[in-house]
């Protein structure tokens, strides 16, 4: 009797916590939505406000070059109201940031069940650890090496900045666009492409063909050991940009870090999540209220994520030893003659 009434008890316990996971995964999905509406609202705006300016200056004496300038620079959005943009990118950034937590928390302690249970599982790279995850892991990460410049004194470099909407809008979109999508995405594809066209032909490369539009918006899903050599290829091409162009060399190691996660993030789940998670990213950074309130959350979640993944790689390197030593025991050998 007692077994009974407590498998029922686990069974709505059960019941339960997968309508809240259910609940905190469409919560998050509308999040991402109302982000996304954001962006696009806000480059329309940017557009039409320009395409207004470009039609009436039009029929005059400017130079063509000037003319093409002012139309770029609207569409940039640095011409926007300024006012109209942060009052809702406050609102908007924040619910999406404290969503993340509780979705990483809620996947963390519901789903995984326990840090035993997360070192257990195989691969580092799956997509058990979502977009949210790397976000914070990646974030930890970024923390401890600026504090580490602390404690040694060292204060980087960081040079005038352009207005606050280029680079919390603006910088994301061009920036996943030249380093992940050209360093990455575009050797991906071509080799994709010469696997379709070795294995099936020219139908083969019609179909691959095809599917790049898609590879490029929802990602390859796994990351093997070309994608990580394009991600390590690229970070270190980012990080180098921003060296080049203003930031002094303490800034190498911090833009290397996160160009790792972005990458991660571009080869998983695609170019527009790359380009949120830089959105998200540097609204973090360069907006002061999101910083205070989210900073702190953030590092301790992403630091828990951190040490569940050290252990992890630990776990992994184990299994693989034991396999090793199976494979070649004496004992294994008679078995499979």
């Amino acid at each position: 009797m007692l077994k009974a009434l407590r498998g029922v008890s686990m069974n709505k316990e059960g019941t339960v916590l997968k309508k809240i996971v259910m609940f905190a995964s469409i919560l998050g999905k509308i999040t991402i939505l109302l982000l996304i509406a954001h962006i696009i609202v806000a480059y329309a705006l940017g557009a039409m406000y320009a395409f207004d300016i470009f039609y009436r200056e039009i029929s005059t004496k400017y130079p063509l070059f000037i003319l093409i300038i002012k139309f770029e620079a609207g569409v940039k959005a640095d011409i926007l109201p300024v006012l109209f943009f942060i009052n809702n990118e406050f609102k908007i950034f924040i619910a999406f940031s404290l969503i993340t937590i509780f979705l990483a928390t809620v996947k963390f302690f519901l789903v995984e069940e326990s840090l035993v249970e997360l070192v257990k599982k195989k691969d580092i790279l799956t997509r058990k650890y979502g977009f949210s995850q790397i976000f914070l892991i990646i974030f930890a990460l970024e923390t401890i090496y600026t504090m580490i410049l602390t404690i040694l004194g060292i204060t980087p470099y960081v040079p005038p900045l352009p207005h606050p909407v280029i680079v919390i809008i603006v910088a994301p979109v061009e920036e996943e666009i030249a380093a992940r999508l050209v360093w990455i995405g575009i050797p991906l594809i071509i080799i994709d492409l010469a696997k379709d066209l070795t294995r099936f032909g020219i139908t083969g490369l019609v179909r691959g063909i095809k599917n790049i539009s898609k590879k490029i918006v929802m990602g390859w899903g796994e990351i093997n050991k070309i994608s990580t050599a394009l991600i390590l290829i690229s970070a270190a091409i980012f990080a180098q940009v921003h060296v080049k162009y203003g930031w002094d060399i303490w800034k190498f190691p911090a833009a290397f870090i996160a160009g790792i996660g972005l990458g991660i993030v571009f080869v998983k789940y695609g170019l527009l999540s790359s380009i949120l998670f830089h959105f998200a990213w540097n609204s973090l950074t360069y907006i002061p209220l999101a910083n205070i309130v989210l900073g702190l959350p953030y590092f301790v979640v992403g630091l828990v994520f951190l040490v569940a993944l050290v252990f992890k790689i630990h776990a992994s390197g184990k299994s693989k030893e034991n396999n090793k030593k199976f494979v070649s025991s004496p004992d294994w050998f008679q078995l499979n003659r």
